[in-house]
């Protein structure tokens, strides 16, 4: 798992257990300024400079997308348990970079935001014509956008970055989400609808993404071109 470190973060949470917890987690290899509303936080902005937000949404004073104005270009990674398709559609249309739900380990969170961090010769990925920008969190088949979720986006980069590898719907939903897997209903039908969306921009496209019985999911790159 890729780490966060040196950085300067400013996390905004309402939570004081989740808050300390979350200072504490991250404090280990960054310098880290946590605020409970978003006064603290616009006065924060105010007097530094910041490498990433952490940004919950509910706040005692206010809702979290208001920060999304004063933080310039600095990345923010919403953590909400507001989970709502039209929440995360709020979210990124506010500008946030990225929308993790709660709950959700800080191992993930981490993983998260160290991919909003990656300088750009990183944050591609291609292989066959497919193309993954991950850190604007696109997709694309031969020029071709892909209007994927936030899960099938999610799914599609792990299978990407371990091509020629196969994975079971349990294996992917706790490599990608870093949490024990409540069911695999939910795997599968990201999987169905991701390969549904492959499929409308090319064949060759969702045949990227093979399955096997008995072994799972498999992306079928063997690796970036």
């Amino acid at each position: 798992m890729k780490c966060v470190e040196y950085k300067k973060i400013l996390i905004v949470e309402d939570c004081d257990d989740q808050r300390v917890a979350l200072e504490k987690y991250f404090s280990a290899k960054n310098t880290v300024t946590a605020c409970a509303t978003v006064a603290a936080a616009t006065a924060a902005l105010y007097d530094s400079r910041f490498d990433i937000i952490l940004l919950d949404l509910i706040l005692p004073d206010g809702s979290g997308l208001s920060i999304l104005d004063r933080a310039e270009k600095t990345p923010v990674v919403i953590f909400s348990d507001l989970g709502s398709d039209s929440n995360l559609l709020d979210g990124f249309a506010a500008g946030a970079v990225d929308y993790v739900v709660k709950p959700a380990s800080f191992e993930l969170i981490e993983a998260r935001m160290a991919l909003r961090l990656l300088p750009e010769s990183c944050s591609k990925i291609s292989a066959h014509g497919l193309v993954l920008d991950i850190s604007r969190r696109t997709a694309a088949y031969c020029g071709t956008a892909l209007d994927l979720t936030s899960s099938e986006f999610n799914i599609l980069t792990f299978l990407m970055q371990n091509a020629g590898n196969f994975y079971t719907a349990v294996e992917i939903y706790e490599q990608v989400w870093k949490m024990p897997h409540l069911n695999t209903t939910t795997i599968k039908a990201h999987l169905s609808n991701l390969r549904k969306k492959m499929f409308s921009a090319s064949k060759r496209c969702a045949d990227l993404i093979v399955t096997e019985f008995g072994k799972g999911y498999s992306f079928t790159g063997g690796g970036n071109e």
